[in-house]
C-alpha cells in the first residue's frame, strides 16, 4: 500500500515521530508500505501520468500550481514537470483554512440569531448543534452555485420550535472575509523566496471539495494571475495519486514509470557531544526544501565512541522536535594516539523518514613493497628494474 499523509508548513506536516507511527500502524493492519506519500506528491502524480506533452528530460519543466482546499486544512504546492517525473519545487499549508471553517462561520452567526429570535442556546444541546452543522453546510454548498438569498428551515429544532433564517453570498463572504484573506496570504507565501516566478508558471489546477466556493477562485486567479483548472477530480486526486504511486513500485502491475522528488519540510540538524556531555559541535544536514531520498556521507575524527542527535533545523509546531539520539561505537584511538576517521552515511529515505544508516571506521595502514630486480638477459640489454612504492589503502 501506498499512504498519504498531510504535508506543509505550518503544522500539518507530519513530523518524524508521526510518520514512523503511521508506518507502524499500516503494518499492524496487515499492509505493506512500499512509501509513505505527501498529499502534494500524490495530487502532481495523478495530474502528471497522464500527460502526454510534458517537455523532454532536459527542456524547461512544465510548472503548475496545486490548490487543494480541503475539508480541515488548506495546501498548495509548485511541481516541475518533465517526462517521466516531477519534482515538487515547494509546498506550504494552512491547518486553520478548510472547509469546515468556512461552515463554523455560517453556525456561529445562525446560532447568535436564534438565540436573539427564539431565545435557544443551540451549544447547550450537542444533537441540536449537529443539526445545525448538517443544514449549514447544505446551505454553503448551495450559496456557491447561487447568487440569491438562500433560506434555511429546520423544524422541531429545539423544545419543538421551528427555526428559519436566511444568508447570501455577500453576507457569507463578509463572514468569512480574514479566512479568504489567509488562502491569499499563503497564495503569496508560496511566491516569495521561491525558485521561479510568477511569469514561470504554466497552470493552476484546483482540488478539494472547498475549490467550489467562488470566492476561492477569485483569489487564486487574482494571485496566480492564471484562470483556474479543474483537471483533477476535486474529492479522489490524492486517493488516485496514491494508488497510482502502489502499481509504479509493485511488481504485479505494469504501470508506466514516473519518477518522483518530493522535499522535506523543515531542515534536518545533527548535533554531536564529547565524552563530558558536552556539545561538540552542529550542522545542518538536510536544510529546508531538500529533495528526499537522498543520503549524504559525513566524516568525524574521535577517540571514542559518538554521539549524535538529530532535531529540526526550523521551527515547527510540535512539542517533539529531536527526531533520535544515536550512538556509533565501539571507536578506539589509533595506533599513534590520534582521532580515528570514521564515515558516517545519515539518510532521508522514501518515507521521509531520517535514519543513520550506518558507520564506520577508515585506518591508515602503510605496506612496504620491496624492490624487485631482473636478472641481466644473457643478450647484453640492460637489466629492468621496477622501483618499490609505498602504498596507502583504507
Amino acid at each position: 500500500a501506498v499512504v498519504s499523509t498531510q504535508s506543509g508548513h505550518y503544522g500539518r506536516d507530519f513530523c518524524d515521530y508521526q510518520r514512523r507511527a503511521m508506518v507502524f500502524a499500516a503494518k499492524t493492519a496487515g499492509l505493506n508500505v512500499l512509501r509513505l506519500m505527501n498529499d502534494s506528491a500524490a495530487i502532481a502524480l495523478a495530474y502528471g501520468i497522464y500527460k502526454q506533452d510534458l517537455p523532454a528530460e532536459k527542456e524547461k519543466a512544465r510548472l503548475v500550481v496545486f490548490v487543494d482546499i480541503g475539508d480541515n486544512d488548506t495546501q498548495v504546492s509548485a511541481v516541475g514537470f518533465n517526462k517521466g517525473k516531477l519534482e515538487v519545487k515547494k509546498s506550504l499549508a494552512d491547518p486553520q483554512l478548510g472547509g469546515r471553517h468556512f461552515g463554523e462561520r455560517i453556525c456561529n452567526f445562525f446560532k447568535v440569531e436564534f438565540m436573539k429570535k427564539y431565545n435557544i442556546d443551540v451549544d447547550s444541546r450537542a444533537r441540536a448543534a449537529m443539526r445545525l452543522q448538517t443544514e449549514c453546510e447544505k446551505l454553503k454548498k448551495t450559496m456557491s452555485a447561487n447568487t440569491t438569498s438562500i433560506p434555511l428551515n429546520i423544524e422541531c429544532f429545539m423544545n419543538d420550535i421551528d427555526v428559519s433564517g436566511r444568508m447570501g453570498r455577500e453576507q457569507f463572504e463578509e463572514l468569512s472575509h480574514d479566512l479568504f484573506e489567509r488562502l491569499r496570504h499563503l497564495l503569496q507565501e508560496l511566491l516569495h523566496n521561491a525558485t521561479f516566478t510568477i511569469e514561470d508558471i504554466d497552470s493552476v489546477e484546483i482540488v478539494g471539495g472547498s475549490t467550489r466556493i467562488p470566492k476561492c477562485k477569485t483569489i487564486i486567479e487574482e494571485v496566480l494571475h492564471k484562470t483556474c483548472s479543474t483537471t483533477l477530480n476535486a474529492d479522489d486526486s490524492t486517493a488516485r495519486g496514491c494508488a497510482l504511486q502502489c502499481a509504479i513500485l509493485s511488481p504485479a502491475f505494469k504501470v508506466r514509470d514516473f519518477a518522483i522528488n518530493d522535499v522535506v519540510q523543515s531542515g534536518i540538524k545533527l548535533v554531536w557531544y564529547n565524552p563530558d556531555g558536552s556539545v561538540g559541535g552542529d550542522m545542518e544536514v538536510f536544510n529546508k526544501g531538500h529533495v528526499f531520498p537522498f543520503s549524504k556521507m559525513l566524516t568525524f575524527y574521535r577517540k571514542e565512541n559518538l554521539i549524535l542527535e538529530a532535531s529540526y533545523s526550523n521551527p515547527i509546531p510540535h512539542t517533539q522536535t529531536v527526531i533520535g539520539r544515536f550512538e556509533v561505537g565501539p571507536i578506539k584511538p589509533a595506533e599513534d594516539g590520534s582521532s580515528t576517521k570514521v564515515k558516517v552515511k545519515v539518510k532521508v529515505d522514501i518515507h521521509s523518514l531520517f535514519t543513520v544508516e550506518s558507520a564506520h571506521t577508515v585506518t591508515k595502514i602503510q605496506v612496504p613493497v620491496e624492490e624487485e630486480k631482473k636478472e641481466e638477459k644473457k643478450d647484453g640489454k640492460k637489466a629492468e628494474k621496477k622501483e618499490g612504492e609505498n602504498m596507502e589503502t583504507e
